[in-house]
């Protein structure tokens, strides 16, 4: 039997499936997978990867890419059999390694998108409040992401202190995407926090120059503001 701690300490994850781009997303609820440092992930093979909340940290959940294909017998997935394991509520799981998740996962999403998702794409195709209250609803089906898309929404809207909370809890989240950045920047700009803007800017700068780094206009918003 497990002593208590080990209980608590089990991650409760929040499953997130997209038919459309073919992945499994299980995380601790709260957390995203999105924008993660690299020195968090734990990399099995080109379809799978364990995250921590810290580089060696504790485990806190997993991806799959392209879940219809995914072998999970293949000789370089034998470890999601084993240590660690997890409690997924919605597929009524608890103390299970990822691969026992993956295939009740396979079974219990069956083709389509998880509600989540759909909600997602629906507040893709709308614009202004329409948007906003989806936008909500996805954040209230737990997809952390949400925070994000409802942050610049606000924002566009003139309702700048509502945007800012979302706006930096995203990049507390998701602390390595440099829109993540600059978009907070805006919204501490807009709210009057000059220093804060300019923080967010400069750090939005420095994710650019990373591999892969999106280019923003957050230099562009920084000089405006008069930094360096």
């Amino acid at each position: 039997m497990r002593n208590a701690s080990a209980v608590d300490a089990r991650p409760r994850l929040y499953l997130n499936h997209d038919v459309d781009f073919d992945w499994l997303r299980a995380v601790e609820f709260g957390r995203v997978t999105e924008d993660q440092p690299q020195g968090r992930w734990s990399t099995l093979s080109e379809q799978f990867a364990y995250l921590a909340d810290e580089a060696g940290g504790r485990v806190v959940g997993f991806v799959v890419e392209d879940l219809p294909s995914f072998d999970e017998d293949a000789p370089e997935h034998e470890a999601i059999w084993r240590e660690p394991r997890f409690d997924a509520p919605v597929l009524g799981l608890t103390d299970a390694t990822a691969g026992e998740i993956v295939l009740a996962a396979r079974t219990f999403f069956s083709g389509r998108d998880s509600i989540n998702r759909s909600i997602f794409g629906m507040a893709t195709e709308v614009e202004g409040e329409e948007a906003v209250e989806r936008w909500r609803h996805c954040l209230e089906a737990g997809d952390g992401m949400a925070h994000f898309a409802l942050g610049y929404t606000l924002l566009e809207l003139g309702r700048h202190a509502e945007a800012y909370r979302h706006l930096r809890h995203y990049t507390e989240i998701a602390p390595t995407g440099a829109w993540n950045w600059c978009w907070y920047g805006r919204a501490a700009e807009a709210i009057g926090e000059i220093a804060e803007a300019r923080a967010a800017y400069a750090r939005a700068i420095e994710l650019e120059g990373l591999e892969d780094g999106d280019q923003t206009d957050a230099a562009e918003r920084l000089t405006a503001l008069g930094g360096e």
